[in-house]
C-alpha cells in the first residue's frame, strides 16, 4: 500500500532484549535487539481454506446484508468454540455444516460454539448471516448527495473498501488475519445496472434481473491470499482491456466523463508488469490485472490481490502528468501483487518484507523506464527518508512500530544496498528460488535469509543483522589527502553508539581522479571505527579529486570536507549523477562569482529535472544574475525549472512578458504560481481581468486554477458570488482536495458565516483524516478570532436542526456528533 505516515517513537520508549556472544578474545560481546511485542501471530484453532460470501448493500443506509461461508480445517482436536473477527456486526443466524448453533458476540466478534470432538484435520464448514453497518472497512461515498446542478459531478456513488491493516473484519465475519491464506468468491447482489462491481479474480458471472433492473456480478479468486486483501470497488466506470506482450489481461477502469485522461493516468502499466515479471524471474500469479480509481481513498493506492484501488487524484490530463503522475505507485501497487499477494509476511513485524519490496522495485523501474539518473535519484529520495527517520530513534526495519519510514524508504535502501553488495544477477536468482518457495504462503524474514543462501552460497547474515534485526545508520567523517605517491583516506564512523547501533561493516566504493584525466577506483570493507584506506598513485601524478562512497550507493551521513577547486571538479567531471549534485549542493552558499561559470556549465550539460531545478535557483539567487539568466529558465523545456523562475525572478518591466506568458505554461502548477505573484505586484495591476479570463475555461490540477480562479476574483468581481462558488467546493459534493484547497482559499479571504461553518463540521467529522485533520487546523485557526469563534457557536447551536439549505444528505448532527466537535474545537 502506498502511504503518507509515519509512526515515530523515541528510542527510550521501547524496550532491549540482550545476547552474549563469545568474542575472538573470549570475552563477552553483548548484542542488542528492540524487543517487538507485534512480532507474533495470533493463536487460532482452526485454517481457513475458503471464504464465499454473498452480499448486498443499502448504500444510502451504509448498511451491509451478507452471508459468509468459512470452509476450514480443524487445528486442534476438540473445537468447544471457533471466534471470527466481527466487531459491530449484528449476527443473524450460524450454522455448522448446514445446522443452525447457538453462538454469542463480544465486542471483537463472535463466537461460534461448535462443540466439536476428535475433528483434528477434518475439514467443516460455518455460515454466518449477517448485518453490519460499518465505519471502516467499507465506505460508500455520494449516495446521500445530490450532483443534479454541478456538471463537473465532482462526488460519484461509490462504495469501495480498504482491508489493509484489519478492517474487513468490519464488513465481513472473519478470521482477519494476515497469517491465514485462503480461496475466495464474492457476490454481489442487487447493483442497479448503470454500476459496475470490481472484485478479485476472476469474473464469472454478470447477470441482469430485466425486471429490478439490477445485476448480479459473481468473482472468484482461485488461488489463497490474504483476507485483508479482499476486495470491491462499485462505481459508474468505463473500462480500457489490454494484455501485456506475454498475453496478461490488463483493465483499467476509469470516469468515463473524462476519456483524455485515460492514456496518461494508465501510462505504462503493461510495461511494468512484464518488467517485474523479467526483474523478479516469477510469472504474475493472479491470471488477470485491474486498476481502478476511487474517491476520497484513505491512502494512495491499495495492492488487493489483482485489482488494485487508488486515489482518483491520479486522474490526470497530459499537463497534470507533469507533475502528478501515477507510474511510481502503479509499480509499487504491481510489485506487491508479488510482494504481499504472493508471499505475506506472517505477522506485523514482517511488514518491510512486503512494503521495502514494493518501494525498491519501482526504483529499478525508474532506471528501466527513464534511465540511471532517473534510478539514482530515486533511491537518494529513499535514502533521504531513511535517515530522517533515523534522527527520531534507531528502530530496525523489521520490527512492527518502525513506521512507514523503515518499512517503506529506509526497507527499499537496505535492498538496494543488498542488490548492490551480492550483485545484481546473484541478488536475482535468491529473490526467485524465496518466492517459487513460498509462493501464496507466509513468510519471515528468515525465510529470505535462508533462499541467499541456498540459492548463491553467500551468508548475508552479518548484512541483515545491522541493517535489517538492528536499527540506525552509519555516520562517516572522511578526510582525503595525498601523501608521497598514495591517496590516503582516512575514515571514522562518529554516529552514536549504543547496545543497539554499534560500528557498521560495508564495501564502500572508493574512486581518486588523478591530474592526467585516469580515475583509480578500488572497493574496500569499512568496518572500524577508525580506518585508513591507501591507493597507490602513478609516479609523479596529482591526486585532484577523492570520492568515498562513488555513486552513493551506501545509506548514511556524511562529514566529507573538500577545497573549493576539488568540488568545482566533482562537479565537471565525476561519474556519477548524485556525486556532481553533491557538489552543486555544497556551493549553495558560495558567491555567485566564484561558482557561476560551473554552474553554467552545468545547466548546459545535464538534464536531471531536480539537478537542473537547483542549478537554476542557484543562478538566480542573486537579483542581478536572475535578470541575466531569465531567459534561459523562462524558456528551458524543463517545467521545473520554469518554476524555479516563476518563484524566484525579479518582476520589473524587462521580466514582465515572462511573467504573463507563463499563463500558458503547460504545468497548471506554474500557472497558479504565476497568477500569484503576478496578483498583487503593480506592474500588472491592470491586467487582473486578462489574467483571470486566461484561466477562466481551466480546472487544473484538482480545481487548484478554478480555486484561484475566485479567490483572486472576489476582489475584482463584485457581481459574482465568488465566496459561494468556493463554500460549494468546501462542501461535500467534491471530493477530499479540493474541499482542502477550498477551504484554505476561504481562510485567505476570512469568510465564514453559519451556513459555511456547518460545512465545516462536516468535513471535521469525515471517515478520511486527509480531510477532516487540515479542516480542523482552519477552524482551530478562525477560533483565534472572537467574532469567528461566535459564528461556531451559533452553528453549533442549530446543528441538531434540520436546514433546508444545506447540501443534501448533509443531515442534522446527533449529540455525540456535536459533543465529539466541541471537544474538537475547544467549545
Amino acid at each position: 500500500m502506498s502511504r503518507i505516515i509515519s509512526v515515530f517513537g523515541r528510542a527510550t520508549a521501547f524496550a532491549l532484549v540482550c545476547v552474549a556472544q563469545l568474542g575472538f578474545a573470549q570475552f563477552p560481546e553483548t548484542t542488542c535487539y528492540h524487543v517487538d511485542a507485534g512480532a507474533h501471530e495470533r493463536n487460532r484453532n482452526i485454517d481457513v481454506e475458503y471464504m464465499g460470501l454473498d452480499v448486498r448493500f443499502k448504500p444510502e443506509l451504509g448498511e451491509v446484508n451478507g452471508v459468509v461461508l468459512h470452509r476450514f480445517k480443524a487445528l486442534q482436536n476438540q473445537l468447544d468454540t471457533v471466534f471470527f473477527d466481527a466487531p459491530g456486526i449484528s449476527i443473524n443466524k450460524v450454522y455448522l455444516d448446514g445446522k443452525a448453533i447457538s453462538f454469542h458476540s463480544i465486542p471483537t466478534g463472535l463466537v461460534c460454539e461448535t462443540h466439536l470432538e476428535g475433528v483434528y484435520g477434518q475439514t467443516h464448514e460455518i455460515s454466518i448471516d449477517y448485518q453490519a453497518h460499518p465505519k471502516r472497512g467499507i465506505y460508500f461515498i455520494g449516495w446521500n448527495h445530490d450532483n443534479s446542478d454541478d456538471p463537473r459531478r465532482m462526488t460519484r456513488k461509490q462504495i469501495w473498501t480498504q482491508g489493509q491493516g484489519i478492517d474487513n473484519r468490519h464488513w465481513i465475519p472473519m478470521i482477519d488475519d494476515r497469517g491465514d491464506k485462503f480461496i475466495t468468491a464474492v457476490s454481489v447482489y442487487g447493483i442497479d445496472d448503470r454500476y459496475k462491481v470490481l472484485s478479485n479474480g476472476q469474473l464469472i458471472g454478470n447477470k441482469l434481473d430485466k425486471k429490478t433492473n439490477t445485476r448480479t456480478w459473481e468473482y472468484r479468486m482461485p488461488k489463497p491470499h490474504a483476507g485483508y486483501l479482499l476486495m470491491l470497488g462499485i462505481g459508474e466506470y468505463d473500462i480500457k482491456d489490454s494484455k501485456t506482450s506475454r498475453g496478461t489481461p490488463i483493465q483499467f477502469w476509469y470516469y468515463p466523463e473524462h476519456p483524455e485522461r485515460v492514456e496518461p493516468t494508465s501510462k505504462n502499466t503493461e510495461d511494468i508488469i512484464e518488467f517485474l515479471e523479467d526483474e523478479i524471474g516469477v510469472p504474475y500469479a493472479w491470471g488477470n490485472y485491474a486498476n481502478i480509481m476511487i474517491q476520497d481513498f484513505l491512502y494512495g493506492a491499495m495492492e488487493n490481490t489483482s485489482a488494485t484501488t487508488f486515489g482518483d487524484f491520479f486522474w490526470v490530463d497530459s499537463r497534470s502528468f507533469l507533475d502528478h503522475n501515477y507510474i511510481g505507485v502503479n509499480c509499487h501497487e504491481a510489485t506487491h501483487q508479488w510482494f504481499g499477494d504472493l508471499i505475506t509476511g506472517r505477522h506485523d513485524a514482517e511488514q518491510w518484507l512486503q512494503e521495502s519490496f514494493a518501494t525498491f522495485y519501482p526504483g529499478l523501474y525508474q532506471g528501466h523506464a527513464f534511465g540511471e539518473d532517473a534510478q539514482a535519484w530515486y533511491f537518494r529520495g529513499q535514502m533521504n527518508g531513511a535517515l530522517a527517520a533515523g534522527r527520531e530513534n534507531s528502530l530496525p526495519v523489521r520490527h512492527s512500530a518502525s513506521g512507514s519510514s523503515r518499512h517503506y524508504p529506509k526497507g527499499a535502501s537496505v535492498l538496494y544496498m543488498l542488490q548492490h553488495v551480492m550483485g545484481r544477477d546473484n541478488y536475482r536468482h535468491a529473490i526467485q528460488l524465496y518466492l517459487n518457495r513460498h509462493g501464496y504462503g507466509t513468510v519471515e524474514t528468515w525465510d529470505l535469509q535462508k533462499a541467499i543462501i541456498d540459492a548463491t552460497g553467500m551468508n548475508m547474515d552479518w548484512f541483515f543483522d545491522q541493517w535489517i534485526h538492528r536499527g540506525g545508520e552509519p555516520k562517516y567523517r572522511v578526510r582525503f589527502s595525498q601523501i608521497g605517491n598514495q591517496g590516503v583516506f582516512d575514515i571514522e564512523q562518529i554516529h552514536v553508539r549504543d547496545a543497539v547501533v554499534r560500528e557498521f561493516r560495508m564495501p564502500i566504493d572508493f574512486a581518486i581522479h588523478l591530474s592526467d584525466g585516469r580515475i583509480l577506483r578500488q572497493t574496500v570493507t569499512i568496518d572500524q571505527l577508525y580506518q585508513q584506506v591507501r591507493i597507490n598513485l602513478p609516479e609523479g601524478i596529482q591526486a585532484v579529486l577523492g570520492l568515498f562512497d562513488e555513486g552513493s550507493l551506501v545509506l548514511k551521513h556524511v562529514e566529507f570536507e573538500k577545497s573549493a577547486q576539488a568540488w568545482l571538479a566533482q562537479l565537471a567531471n565525476a561519474k556519477f549523477t548524485l556525486d556532481r549534485y553533491d557538489a552543486l549542493v555544497a556551493m549553495r552558499s558560495w558567491p555567485i562569482s566564484v561558482k557561476k561559470e560551473a554552474l553554467m556549465a552545468a545547466f548546459q550539460k545535464e538534464t536531471q529535472s531536480d539537478f537542473l531545478a537547483e542549478v537554476t535557483r542557484q543562478l538566480m539567487a542573486e537579483e542581478a544574475e536572475a535578470l541575466a539568466f531569465a531567459s534561459r529558465a523562462f524558456g528551458s523545456s524543463d517545467h521545473s525549472v520554469r518554476r524555479v523562475a516563476i518563484n524566484q525572478c525579479l518582476i520589473n518591466d524587462e521580466t514582465r512578458s515572462y511573467f504573463l506568458n507563463s499563463l500558458s505554461d503547460s504545468s497548471y502548477e506554474n500557472i497558479e504560481a504565476a497568477l500569484r505573484r503576478m496578483w498583487n505586484h503593480a506592474l500588472f495591476s491592470s491586467d487582473k481581468n486578462t489574467m483571470l479570463d486566461q484561466i477562466k475555461s481551466l480546472d487544473g490540477y484538482i480545481n487548484n486554477l478554478r480555486i484561484a480562479y475566485f479567490e483572486l476574483g472576489s476582489e475584482i468581481y463584485p457581481d459574482v458570488n465568488c465566496a459561494g462558488q468556493l463554500v460549494a467546493m468546501a462542501g461535500p459534493q467534491y471530493e477530499f482536495r479540493t474541499r482542502v484547497q477550498a477551504v484554505n482559499a476561504l481562510r485567505r479571504m476570512n469568510h465564514l458565516d453559519e451556513y459555511y461553518a456547518r460545512i465545516l463540521f462536516d468535513a471535521i467529522l469525515n471517515f478520511n483524516s486527509r480531510l477532516s485533520n487540515p479542516v480542523l487546523s482552519v477552524c482551530r485557526s478562525y477560533m483565534q478570532e472572537t467574532t469567528h469563534r461566535q459564528t461556531f457557536e451559533k452553528a453549533l447551536a442549530l446543528a441538531a436542526t434540520e436546514n433546508p439549505l444545506l447540501p443534501k444528505g448533509m443531515n442534522p448532527l446527533s449529540s455525540a456528533e456535536i459533543a465529539q466537535l466541541k471537544g474538537k474545537l475547544g467549545l
